[in-house]
């Protein structure tokens, strides 16, 4: 515990993440309430699922800047890590764990964070209350989901250090970003079969986002009444699907880090 205690408050007090993920995701969150809200239909429920839309799709974005962290924090501690696995105590078990307890605090405090910045601006901008259904629900998903951009991050850092090389190391930091922007845009705009949805891990978290912010289950396009709904368990069911596989692949490859130099990442 001490460990996760370390490496939580690391994360908690990293300037970067809280840029990225909190005052950059804020400025979505201004173009979402003032800028293209113009052409909704009034009433109370629109209101609701268009805020919840917007909630979730942002929040994605924000809980994918985790991965990037965690992505940084490994990169520059091959050589700690390789040593500490083979010579103390430490395990990959022990090391995953902690990254899985901090993914999920900063991704919990990540969420209740966009809860007050969407709630404040759409309340302000729509005249009428603006909060979460089911908070305790929102609070599961987003532990669900900082695991699994530990999965995600560690999973793909360790692919670079152990059989790539570090000079790939500049795309792979932002590979979850980019991903989160296009299925998040993609749910939100158009409308594409509930299989692809339920295989997205990025779509299994946006609905169980706009569930829990909404308290009615998500569709194929978010905001719609016209949309196929999407059943909430197949999307908890296969995020947690996801998590296991990616924190499975992770340990395994902690286990097999090799001690690299930073200066292999250097492009010239």
């Amino acid at each position: 515990m001490t460990l996760a205690w370390r490496y939580t408050r690391a994360v908690l007090t990293n300037p970067a993440l809280w840029f990225w993920g909190v005052v950059f995701m804020a400025f979505w969150f201004v173009l979402g309430a003032y800028v293209f809200s113009g052409g909704l239909a009034p009433g109370h429920s629109a209101e609701s699922a268009y805020t919840s839309a917007w909630f979730a799709v942002i929040t994605l974005f924000s809980l994918t800047t985790l991965a990037m962290s965690v992505a940084s924090s490994i990169t520059y501690g091959t050589s700690a890590l390789a040593f500490g696995f083979r010579y103390t105590r430490l395990s990959p078990v022990r090391y995953t764990s902690a990254l899985i307890v901090a993914a999920a605090a900063m991704a919990v405090l990540l969420s209740l964070v966009m809860v007050a910045v969407v709630s404040g601006l759409f309340s302000t901008h729509f005249g009428s209350t603006m909060l979460p259904a089911n908070l305790p629900a929102m609070i599961g998903v987003a532990v669900l989901s900082g695991a699994f951009m530990m999965g995600l991050a560690t999973t793909l850092v360790l692919v670079v250090i152990n059989f790539l090389g570090l000079r790939h190391m500049n795309f792979i930091e932002f590979f979850p970003l980019i991903l989160s922007y296009i299925f998040g845009f993609t749910q939100l705009f158009l409308s594409v079969p509930a299989w692809v949805l339920y295989l997205s891990p990025w779509n299994d978290m946006e609905s169980l986002l706009y569930q829990a912010f909404s308290g009615t289950p998500a569709r194929v396009v978010l905001g719609t009444t016209t949309s196929p709904v999407l059943s909430w368990p197949i999307s908890v069911g296969a995020l947690a699907l996801w998590v296991a596989v990616l924190v499975g692949l992770a340990t395994v490859l902690l286990g097999r880090i090799r001690s690299v130099s930073i200066q292999e990442g250097r492009q010239i």
